[in-house]
């Protein structure tokens, strides 16, 4: 397991809506129920081997890309002090081949408000399941429109006259 989906299965394990978590290089892919799916990428933001967001992709099986947000460390949680006192923007950095966080490594608490930030934004794309009641009184409230407007278009049957035109006299 590398140190990007050592992190990856951190922010997973604590975000609600994604079920069935692939990981695969560095990334993860979730499901979030009908044909929607999420990929999750720590990614740079202009200074390389410095990964200072978290990217979610949402995915449909069919139409591809349905859309993507950067959340950036610095918006989450802020600067922090490391273990020198020193206050910076926490990101993940790779030097000699070796990754880790820098300066500061965050908590459990931190991680646990990264995910309910990311879990927010996916509940917009999540497929919530439907109970039997509610099931019912769509399909109820559907057939109900449909017949209204079938017997509607049955009943406004517009019909050609050519006698109003004749009455009319000619146009000018």
């Amino acid at each position: 397991m590398n140190y990007f989906e050592q992190e990856l299965r951190r922010v997973e394990a604590a975000c609600g809506g994604i079920s069935n978590p692939v990981f695969a290089g560095r990334a993860c892919y979730g499901d979030l129920g009908g044909d929607n799916r999420v990929k999750l990428q720590f990614v740079t933001l202009g200074y390389a081997d410095h990964y200072e967001a978290l990217k979610a992709t949402v995915l449909n099986r069919a139409d591809g890309e349905v859309d993507a947000l950067l959340f950036r460390f610095s918006d989450v949680w802020g600067k922090k002090q490391d273990k020198n006192q020193l206050r910076g923007v926490p990101h993940i950095w790779t030097s000699n081949g070796k990754h880790e966080w820098y300066g500061y490594r965050p908590t459990d608490r931190d991680i646990r408000e990264l995910a309910g930030a990311l879990s927010g934004y996916l509940t917009v794309f999540t497929v919530r399941p439907q109970s039997r009641e509610q099931v019912q009184a769509q399909s109820d409230g559907k057939e109900s429109v449909m017949t209204k407007l079938r017997g509607a278009k049955q009943e406004y049957a517009p019909r050609k006259s050519t006698s109003a035109k004749k009455d009319r006299g000619p146009e000018r």
